[in-house]
Order: structure tokens, then C-alpha cells, then sequence
């Protein structure tokens, strides 16, 4: 009966989609200056981003935000301040942002989520905008809630750093000492892991899961249902770490360890487990008693319990929420939830290098050949990183020479393809050029 029902509703929704579909394409042709902001919206949009996903992973499109930066303003001096009444408690003071291009921006791009901007030791600028729950039609405020991806990333990085400097684990250790199950064990190092040069096939793209990334690239209208649908059911099912190790063993490496970059979730995935085993905590257990207690971070969690959003897809006409990911899927790849400020409050203790020594942060910051340091891609003046769940999608970009910091956490998600609105890193990128 479920199976019906279900797909009925799919059914009606096609026929639905299919006939708005056909009349703005005839509205179209009837009116040229539609054609003209449409294409002009559709080339401000990220179309080839592989992070367009439904899962936390820094994207491919971080690699080209460094050449959109090139219009800073470097003679506007304002007061910034937010115009959004539902910020929640958080209160801006005087800077150098230009909150009114940011708003103009925000509202131009129809942006669904939350903007915080730091500077001079004091939040700037902060944004809300959109649905947290559209079904029980809470709004997003700065108190929201989002899946935060593979911003998860950071943490996991510093707690391998912490183990390393209680020397219970080397940098040039080979996987084999900790996961000898896995077929190439002996051919990665620990630090191929952490910078993202093990060769090791991406679990969550490479067919492991069901599905490639040709298969998330070419989405359709006609595909989208049975897509959907497919990813679901994936997102929702527990992962087994022992299946994921043998399911994975069935793939060769896709170059030689410590040859070229190549992002793939599972390194950290492979990482989490290590942290386990080390520790004989749970990665969520070790996270809270190692990182968010000691440092006092209350507004980020290793978990889903937490959120107070729903992530949802937008999809050329029509929208979607996705369920959750269960925490076994995203794990030390893409677990961590939080708040914009209290992302914030993380990365400020990272610009003070708390909990480890500078040679440990050192390390974690050295982009080496490739640009991409533990957790971090490494630019030139600043260090960031994406990250994408079903139905989100977040930066957080980050000078610690200036401490400027821009967050966005967004719980809408464009399919690669057809997107509506720019990703996280794209809206991270504009604003970046809005300091004086």
C-alpha cells in the first residue's frame, strides 16, 4: 500500500512538473527579457560543481574561486549591520563589510539560509533568510541548526594531530598497521589520508553506494524521481564500517599514493575509524571529550539529533526534502552539526591554534604541492573548505593573517545541471570581495 501511495504522489508530481514546465516554456517564447534574466541567472550559477551531491564533500568549484576575487572595494568604510529581523540573538557592530551590497546580493540570488561575517575581533554582518521547516513554517534564524558536511573534516584532522603528538600513531605509518583488511593497506600512508593524495576511490561516488558521479551529473527531470527516491533510501540505511572496508577493497586505486590530489571521502572516513580504534571511543564520544567540552564549543555536535532545519532540493521547478543522513554514512566525512556562530567560535580557536602545538598546526596548514593541507584547502591570503549533505550545503572561509571570517550554511541544494541558486562556496566568494 505504502509503495502505491508513493507512487501515486510521484506520479501526480510529474504531471504537475511536466505542466508548469510546458507553460513557461511557451511564456518564454512570448517574452525575450525572461529568456534574458534566466540565462543570466543560469551563468551566475555553479553548473560542473561534482560537490552538487548528496553528501559532505568539498567541491571542485573551491578550485576556481580564487580567480572571481579580483573586484574587492578597497575604498568603502561603513557601519555594518544586519537588516534581517530574524538573526536570533546575535548582535553586529560597527566594520568595513558593505552590508548593503551583501544584502542586495543575498536578496538577488534568492538565498535560503544563514550569512555570519567577522572582522576586527567583531561580528559584522550576519543574514537569514528562508524556511529551517517549511511543513511547520519556522524560519531560518542565526539559532538554526545545520548539517554542517565536510566541515566535519576539521575535526577529524585535529584529532588525528592530537593522537599523533600522545605518539600513538605516525603521519608515515601505513594503513596496514590500523585497517589491514582493506586490499591497498600497505601502499597508503596516514599523511596520503589527511592531504588527500591516497588514491583511494571516493566510497560515496565511485559505485559502492549504487550510484557514480556520471549519475549525479546528468540529473533530468525525467531521472530525478527515481533518483531521489534512490538516494533516500541510500542516506537513510546504516553503513557498516567492515562492509564499507570490503566493498571498497573491490576498487583499484585510481593513481599511485602521493602522485596528485584527488578529493575522496573516504580518507576520513578510513581516518574516523583509526580515531576509534585508538581511542576506544565512538568518533562522536571523542569529538565531545577531546574538541567541543574542552574548548566549550555547545553549539556544534557530532550528530543529526540536534539539527532544527530540514535540508531540501531545488530542482529547476520544483522543490524536495530529503530526510536526514544517517550518521553512519557521514561520520568523521560529514557528521558535525552547529549553529553559524558557533562554527565561528571553532574556527577562532583555530586561528589561536588551540589544543595542539604549532608544529601539529603547522602541519595541518601546509598545502604542500597540491593546495590541500589536513582538513584545509590552502589558498593564497585565506583557507577554506565546503561541504554538501542531502539537502545542504555550507563554506566557511577563513584569513587568519586579517581573522576575517565569512560563514555560510545553506540547507537548499541545487542538483548539478539545473541549478537555481549558487552553492555556499559561490556565495562565500561574492561576499569575500565585500570588505573595504
Amino acid at each position: 500500500m505504502r509503495e502505491h501511495k508513493a507512487k501515486f504522489y510521484r506520479t501526480l508530481a510529474w504531471t504537475l512538473v511536466m505542466s508548469i514546465a510546458f507553460t513557461c516554456a511557451c511564456s518564454k517564447k512570448k517574452d525575450n527579457s525572461e529568456t534574458t534574466s534566466s540565462k543570466a541567472e543560469e551563468s551566475s550559477s555553479e553548473t560542473s560543481d561534482p560537490g552538487s551531491v548528496p553528501t559532505g564533500s568539498a567541491t571542485a568549484s573551491e578550485t576556481s574561486e580564487s580567480s572571481s576575487e579580483s573586484t574587492t572595494d578597497t575604498s568603502f568604510s561603513a557601519t555594518s549591520v544586519t537588516s534581517d529581523t530574524s538573526s536570533g540573538s546575535i548582535t553586529s557592530v560597527p566594520g568595513t563589510f558593505d552590508t548593503g551590497k551583501a544584502d542586495d546580493y543575498l536578496s538577488s540570488v534568492k538565498f535560503d539560509g544563514v550569512v555570519l561575517v567577522y572582522e576586527n575581533d567583531h561580528i559584522v554582518y550576519t543574514h537569514a533568510a528562508g524556511d529551517a521547516d517549511r511543513d511547520k513554517d519556522i524560519p531560518n534564524t542565526m539559532d538554526t541548526v545545520f548539517e554542517l558536511g565536510s566541515i566535519t573534516k576539521q575535526f577529524t584532522a585535529v584529532a588525528i594531530m592530537q593522537l599523533v603528538e600522545q605518539q600513538k600513531i605516525s603521519l608515515e605509518d601505513t594503513l596496514d598497521k590500523y585497517i589491514p583488511e582493506y586490499k591497498y593497506a600497505k601502499d597508503v600512508t596516514i599523511h596520503q589520508l589527511l592531504n588527500m593524495t591516497s588514491g583511494i576511490p571516493d566510497y560515496l561516488y565511485c559505485g559502492v553506494l549504487g550510484f557514480t558521479m556520471d549519475d549525479l551529473k546528468n540529473v533530468s527531470i525525467s531521472s530525478f524521481f527515481s533518483l531521489q527516491s534512490m538516494l533516500g533510501e541510500v542516506a537513510t540505511t546504516p553503513l557498516e564500517k567492515d562492509d564499507l572496508v570490503r566493498r571498497i577493497s573491490e576498487y583499484d586505486l585510481n593513481f599511485t599514493p602521493g602522485t596528485k590530489l584527488e578529493y575522496s571521502n573516504t580518507n576520513y572516513y578510513f581516518l574516523g575509524m583509526i580515531i576509534e580504534k585508538l581511542s576506544g571511543l565512538s568518533y562522536e564520544d571523542y569529538i565531545h571529550k577531546n574538541i567541543l567540552d574542552p574548548l566549550g564549543l555547545n553549539e556544534l555536535y557530532p550528530d543529526i539529533r540536534h539539527l532544527t532545519s530540514n535540508g531540501r532540493t531545488d530542482f529547476t521547478l520544483f522543490h524536495f526534502d530529503f530526510p536526514h543522513q544517517h550518521e553512519t554514512l557521514s561520520y568523521a566525512v560529514g557528521v558535525m552539526t552547529g549553529t553559524a556562530e558557533g562554527l565561528l567560535k571553532w574556527e577562532q580557536k583555530v586561528m589561536e591554534h588551540a589544543l595542539l602545538t604549532e608544529e601539529s598546526w603547522n602541519k595541518i596548514f601546509d598545502g604542500g604541492t597540491f593546495g590541500y593541507g589536513y582538513g584545509w584547502y590552502i589558498w593564497g591570503g585565506y583557507i577554506e573548505h565546503s561541504g554538501m549533505t542531502l539537502g545542504y550545503n555550507t563554506n566557511v572561509r577563513v584569513d587568519p593573517e586579517t581573522g576575517k571570517v565569512v560563514i555560510v550554511l545553506c540547507n537548499i541544494q541545487s542538483f548539478t545541471g539545473t541549478p537555481i541558486r549558487p552553492l555556499a562556496s559561490d556565495v562565500t566568494a561574492e561576499l569575500w570581495n565585500y570588505f573595504g
